[in-house]
């Protein structure tokens, strides 16, 4: 059983038992038990992308700093 069949047949277990003050969790644990995990995982290796270059950025800009006094 694969997690996907655990969560469907979980979610007709619980229907119509939320209302009630106690639900039996045996059958929820030895459902569990079940489960197998899924061999096939698709993980891709992460890429090197490069860091785009802000061409807009001055060096020798005032931006930031104090107002000049001229006189």
């Amino acid at each position: 059983m694969t997690y996907k069949e655990f969560y469907i047949w979980l979610e007709g277990y619980l229907y119509g038992k939320l209302e009630n003050e106690h639900i039996d969790i045996v059958p929820i644990v030895e459902k569990m038990g079940q489960v197998k995990e899924d061999k096939v995982v698709n993980i891709q290796k992460p890429m090197n992308i490069p860091i785009p270059v802000n061409p807009f950025k001055f060096e020798d800009d005032d931006l930031g700093k104090p107002p000049k006094i001229v006189m």
